[in-house]
């Protein structure tokens, strides 16, 4: 019986793949009219530039080139122009989502539509890593409703067809985690490198997923009935597969940048651009308190004293240093008012509709974002109620819940948008899944059981207890 439910959970698990490549693929083709955003752009000409043997170079100013006009510090102005070719390296974003797609540039398919596509396969590689997550959490049955909602919730499919790095990221926020829940029910060496080095992916796709593998390692360890010095080597070998993953593009960034970086450059321009009286205060377009304004300060580049160029690192660390100085100046403003703003617009909770409409004129498609947002309305209680069935199971929440809280910690120190959430839609999704599994189990009882009810010996039945690997606490 389990082996063919095991069988019959491979074929679902392919069948729901299909279904949301499907998905995917259509409404690309549908969407195809939309213009890329910013990022996409800088996604596919540099995924471009990467496949020509370029390097990892700043796509705009290499392909457009550039002329300012800018007041020097002795009052004089000069127009700086940058020629087309202009090579400079780039650390604007982790390397994850560029090398993906340079991979198919490579050979021969450079194309925006083309890197879409390719986005529509890492797609499909989320909804079986969900199939996965859920069939370890508890059955198979939980594993292909999972793998469902993957597929069609447009939250989640929606990075795929914009160019986002998102796509990779949700990829990596999906493997993390089962090989966090992994570590979790059974904490050893092998599961512990497994899971570092899933950890050093997911930041290489995106700085903030790096907290996730510290903090679930961290509690995984503490629950186990083990001698210190065993859990504490355990750790340090998870630390050290993590840096040894990593450190390859930490060390180029600081051998090409002037400044100390680690991950990505962006911070700055991130919180220059979420910090001024427009987002703290309103602006003449409406309420848009927790959000971001790219005319927030000077949209004029940093040079230096006397117009010589900076590199990123230089440029990023001078905006920041703008935000720094407006953030010590309205520091009550920004923890009473701005951080709850940002956090309720990035869970629909503040200016929802708004926030749709903002998100939609940055090149979310109409559609697409719209069934996301109805979609999203009837997801968050069948959250809620997950988490209550999770807990009552004795079964683990933490690996799932930690998205919802790093994200929220992302919003609260960046701005409000619905796309920095993406790391939590596995929560969403997740938890979900567990409540329609629950309500299944609920009907099927009285019928003699389901063959795809086939659990582990992790809780894939109520009746029973949920396995304890040797060694860890109850």
């Amino acid at each position: 019986m389990k082996r063919a439910a095991t069988s019959g959970f491979a074929i679902g698990l392919a069948l729901i793949a299909l279904l949301g490549f499907a998905v995917r693929v259509g409404f690309i083709l549908s969407e195809r009219s939309t213009p890329l955003g910013g990022d996409a752009i800088y996604y596919t000409k540099a995924a471009n530039l990467l496949a020509d043997g370029k390097g990892f170079i700043e796509p705009f100013r290499y392909l457009y080139g550039s002329e300012e006009t800018i007041t020097l510090a002795n009052g004089e102005e000069r127009t700086i122009t940058i020629p087309v070719g202009h090579m400079e390296p780039t650390a604007g974003h982790p390397p994850i989502y560029v090398l993906y797609l340079a991979a198919f540039s490579s050979i021969g398919l450079r194309s925006p539509m083309d890197h879409k596509m390719a986005s529509a396969l890492l797609g499909m590689a989320t909804i079986v890593l969900a199939g996965l997550l859920g069939r370890e959490l508890r059955s198979d049955r939980l594993g292909l409703i999972a793998a469902f909602l993957t597929a069609v919730y447009a939250n989640i499919w929606i990075n795929d067809i914009v160019l986002m790095s998102e796509s990779a990221a949700l990829t990596m926020v999906f493997l993390v985690t089962l090989c966090g829940l992994r570590f979790w029910r059974a904490p050893s060496l092998r599961t512990g490198i497994w899971f570092a080095i899933a950890g050093a992916l997911a930041a290489l796709s995106r700085a903030e997923l790096l907290l996730y593998m510290p903090i679930i390692g961290a509690v995984a360890l503490l629950r186990v009935r083990r001698p210190w010095r065993e859990r504490l080597g355990t750790y340090a070998v998870m630390g050290l597969v993590c840096l040894m993953v990593i450190s390859p593009w930490v060390i180029r960034n600081n051998i090409v940048m002037e400044r100390f970086l680690t991950l990505s450059d962006g911070a700055g321009t991130v919180m220059v651009q979420a910090n001024c009286d427009q987002t703290y205060y309103g602006d003449e377009h409406g309420d848009h308190i927790g959000g971001w304004n790219l005319y927030c300060h000077s949209r004029t580049q940093p040079y230096g004293p006397n117009g010589e160029l900076l590199d990123e690192s230089e440029r990023d660390a001078v905006v920041r240093e703008q935000a720094l100085e407006y953030i010590s100046a309205h520091t009550g403003r920004l923890i009473t008012v701005v951080v709850p703003a940002r956090i309720g617009r990035m869970w629909g909770l503040y200016q929802p509709v708004q926030q749709m409409r903002t998100e939609i004129v940055e090149r979310r498609p109409e559609l697409p974002a719209w069934i996301g947002f109805w979609q999203y309305a009837v997801m968050v209680p069948l959250t809620i109620a997950g988490v209550v069935v999770q807990w009552r199971r004795r079964q683990p929440v933490l690996v799932l819940l930690l998205w919802a809280g790093l994200v929220t910690f992302t919003a609260a120190t960046a701005f409000g948008n619905i796309r920095y959430r993406t790391a939590a839609e596995l929560t969403i999704v997740m938890f979900s899944a567990i409540t329609i599994d629950a309500i299944w189990s609920a009907v099927v009882r009285r019928r003699g059981g389901d063959p795809l009810d086939v659990g582990d010996g992790d809780g894939g039945d109520e009746s029973r207890p949920a396995r304890v690997p040797e060694g860890q606490a109850q």
